[in-house]
């Protein structure tokens, strides 16, 4: 498998771990900073002719870790939310 056909694997992972986490699921990221730094590494000890390629794919790498982060402090916001009603209760008073 390439350099870039590994990023671009990570990517969609990253997606569908963005679309779970959009929908309220627990999104497991074990072993997400192995595959990225050998990803990384790859691009790092890619030949000069595939580098420029491999731009692309890391762009869109960040660009969907950046989505993914958004997705999970917007899920973690939600259930403090959660929590906060269910400890004091819709107007303010615990229950």
């Amino acid at each position: 498998m390439t350099t870039a056909q590994r990023i671009a694997d990570i990517v969609v992972a990253l997606a569908d771990a963005r679309s779970a986490a959009t929908d309220g699921a627990r999104v497991d990221l074990d072993g997400l900073i192995a595959v990225v730094e050998e990803a990384m590494s790859g691009a790092r000890t890619a030949l000069q002719a595939e580098r420029a390629a491999l731009i692309a794919e890391l762009l869109g790498l960040l660009h969907e870790l950046d989505a993914l982060v958004a997705a999970l402090a917007r899920q973690h916001h939600a259930d403090a939310q959660r929590r906060a009603a269910a400890a004091y209760g819709v107007n303010g008073r615990s229950e």
